[in-house]
């Protein structure tokens, strides 16, 4: 058996240097690059009017802008990097060349004795010794000339070189490691070098960077990834989340977060701190006289800053744009973590704080659209598409733009989307607003959702025989939702374009793409409690909108057939436009359209999901209410008034002997859901499962047992389960 030789390679550990960058670097490109297309492809497909509009032009010129910031200086230079590493491993890889005697003597396969002998006398006045000193031709004539001549005329080499491909017979095994070939130097000056190399390279080197991987995660906990200490200053009494904390304060105690405390502020942004204070105060004068505002520490003072500028849609210098970034990208997680803790449970049973619950929702919309809390602070939830807000979160608009909508009669939102897209056009080109920035305004009025409810309360429990809400009871609210916008209406839409796991915001003023999420918070205004609170992605409630619009356009149509005046002057454009109006906040509910729920499934009437919460420890009637708020949009909000009797415990119930009495002892699986949810757990749930039709049974009437669902809000949208 022939012998094994092992030594280094350095050309083969050039190709594992090559293998390892490359499984980092070709990943984390492409993972750049698909979250880039997902942003300018999906929302532009999602959003796009279909009106023949230049939005190829605008994707293109995105798409360009983003394929600049993926391949930046850094990213430029790892892939030269690359590149040079591919160059020496193919430059330093050698040809493998295999020994083939006629080939060397440069003879064909049917060569004489003679012809073999004139070759190699041809090749012997080239590259023997005697004729050529050269080494290198002393090595060719005796490695390949000579024993190819051998093998071709001596019979035991020629048998060699028949069975085991070389005339000197089986060859030692060469097996190459991929590792420097100094490495397996036989040289003891190297050995202590050699064992540095397998200590810190084979054990300190992969310990250190385990030690400093767990290090760094562990600063970071729960669900939004935010660092310990951020979490202890947000639970903290004195500078953290307060009961009365609103909308307008809620900056104050997330700009304190020390994931941006650790923000550094270099020498280079000087300049542009200066121009952003003068910015920030002539948008802010009140600042002014703040000292406690300009006194704090540096990075703190610059985050409040270029929040505020960004809410003011203010230009923000270059030197600061990464930083902007920064503080986009991670406000909306901690404006996450400041709302679990916000519902956490400090009111008997259960409930959590409903005022800075709201303002954290409130102050995410803002973010989102860019849109002053000195503006959307005057507008209560319900009631918010009647804010300046509402208006402020359109593309172009500022003060003036809305100076000049109210002296044409336009002081709201609806009375904007009601018009028919002629009229608002030139609306808006009154407004000395561009051809452009009306077509991105047209745009936005087509993506904002109208949110459609039905809701009913129930009693938890199957041993119970009537409808009665007791004290300390656990109360389901089974909610039915659908959502319908603008861009439904328009007959380029397809509902195939809402596939995939979430739908994504509309959000041109955010860096990054963003899921449209809801939040469905029941709580008790008067006690400044919230009862409980669900985070929903509704997308499947998209899509039923999307076919209600569908059937309403086939009715529609229908309809237009059967009347040849109506045929002769009707255009498909006036058709779309009045559908869209159906679809907006001024339209009929799907849930009362007959056409739509005639041989509907329950699927198809909403997607449907559950609240839970006790009811109040003290019997009485409460004024309750149902709370939907988008995380992206400013004006969609919903408040659905629920009245809830509370009837007082039997003396037989409080000593668990009456009927109620498995109502008292609460199983543990219900106290875990109702604390999870109180925690913040529930906020990340996405229960939607459709209940059953005969669930409707157990709904609770206004009049008789004392739960009222909508109430005046039928009319913008919500309706009651008796509908």
């Amino acid at each position: 058996m022939a012998d094994q030789e092992t030594h280094g390679s350095t050309p083969m550990f050039g190709i594992f240097l090559l293998s390892m960058y490359s499984l980092f670097l070709i990943p984390i490109t492409l993972w750049k690059l698909s979250g880039g297309s997902s942003e300018d492809g999906e929302v532009v497909k999602t959003w796009s009017t279909g009106k023949g509009s230049n939005g190829k032009g605008k994707q293109t010129s995105s798409m360009v802008a983003h394929l600049r910031t993926v391949f930046s200086n850094r990213m430029l230079v790892a892939w030269l990097a690359w590149g040079l590493v591919l160059w020496y491993v193919k430059h330093s890889m050698g040809e493998v060349e295999s020994f083939d005697p006629f080939q060397i003597l440069q003879v064909s396969l049917d060569a004489s004795d003679q012809e073999i002998k004139k070759a190699y006398r041809r090749l012997s006045l080239q590259y023997h010794p005697d004729k050529n000193p050269d080494p290198k031709a002393h090595q060719y004539f005796a490695t390949y000339v000579a024993k190819a001549y051998k093998a071709l005329t001596d019979e035991v080499s020629r048998e060699n070189y028949k069975k085991y491909g070389h005339p000197d017979g089986p060859q030692a095994m060469s097996v190459s490691v991929a590792l420097p070939e100094w490495f397996f130097s036989k040289d003891k000056q190297t050995a202590p070098l050699i064992l540095l190399v397998l200590l810190f390279g084979g054990i300190v080197a992969p310990l250190g960077i385990a030690a400093w991987y767990l290090m760094g995660t562990q600063k970071y906990v729960g669900a939004n990834q935010v660092m310990e200490e951020t979490q202890a200053l947000f639970l903290d009494s004195r500078y953290g989340v307060k009961a009365s904390q609103a909308l307008g304060r809620i900056p104050e105690t997330m700009v304190c977060a020390m994931e941006f405390i650790q923000m550094p502020t270099p020498p280079e942004q000087g300049t542009a701190m200066d121009e952003l204070r003068k910015t920030v105060l002539r948008l802010h004068p009140d600042l002014k006289d703040k000292s406690m505002f300009w006194k704090r520490k540096t990075s703190v003072l610059k985050v409040h800053m270029l929040l505020l500028a960004h809410l003011s849609r203010a230009d923000i210098s270059p030197v600061l744009a990464k930083d902007l970034n920064f503080v986009l990208t991670k406000g909306l997680p901690l404006l996450q973590e400041m709302l679990g803790i916000a519902i956490l449970p400090r009111v008997q049973p259960g409930y959590g704080w409903m005022t800075p619950a709201v303002g954290c929702i409130e102050l995410m919309q803002c973010i989102v659209q860019a849109v002053p809390l000195s503006s959307k602070k005057a507008a209560h939830v319900g009631k918010s598409n009647e804010s300046a807000a509402a208006l402020l979160q359109l593309p172009h608009f500022d003060n003036e733009v809305l100076r000049k909508l109210a002296r044409k009669k336009v002081k709201l939102l609806p009375e904007l989307q009601q018009m028919s897209t002629t009229e608002r056009q030139l609306l808006l080109a009154g407004c000395s607003l561009t051809t452009d920035q009306v077509e991105d305004v047209e745009t936005m009025l087509s993506a904002i959702p109208t949110l459609w409810v039905r809701a009913h309360c129930v009693v938890e429990a199957e041993e119970v025989d009537d409808d009665v809400v007791m004290e300390g009871d656990l109360v389901t609210c089974r909610v039915k939702a659908i959502l319908t916008r603008p861009t439904h209406a328009v007959a380029l839409f397809e509902q195939d374009a809402t596939k995939g796991k979430a739908l994504l915001a509309y959000a041109p003023r955010l860096p990054f793409p963003k899921e449209e999420v809801w939040y469905f918070m029941f709580v008790d205004p008067t006690a400044n409690a919230s009862m409980c609170i669900v985070k929903q992605n509704l997308m499947q409630a998209d899509v039923i909108g999307a076919r209600y619009a569908a059937s309403f356009a086939h009715k529609r149509s229908t309809a237009t057939a059967d009347s040849q005046t109506d045929t002769a002057h009707r255009s498909s454009g006036a058709s779309d436009e009045a559908s869209a109006k159906l679809l907006g906040p001024s339209g009929t509910s799907p849930f009362a359209a007959k056409h739509f729920e005639a041989g509907s499934s329950a699927e198809q009437l909403g997607q449907t999901f559950e609240l839970k919460f006790y009811a109040p420890l003290t019997a009485g009637k409460y004024d309750l209410q149902l709370l939907c708020m988008p995380d992206t949009w400013v004006g969609c909000d919903r408040a659905i008034p629920i009245k809830l009797k509370v009837e007082q415990r039997t003396r037989s119930d409080r000593e668990g002997r009456g009927r109620r009495a498995a109502l008292v002892q609460r199983t543990e699986e219900s106290d875990a859901y109702i604390q999870g949810s109180s925690a913040g757990s529930a906020v990340d749930s996405d229960a939607g499962q459709n209940e059953d039709e005969e669930d409707q049974n157990d709904a609770y009437d206004s009049d008789e047992y004392g739960t009222e669902e909508s109430g005046p809000e039928d009319e913008e949208g919500t309706h009651s389960e008796d509908d």
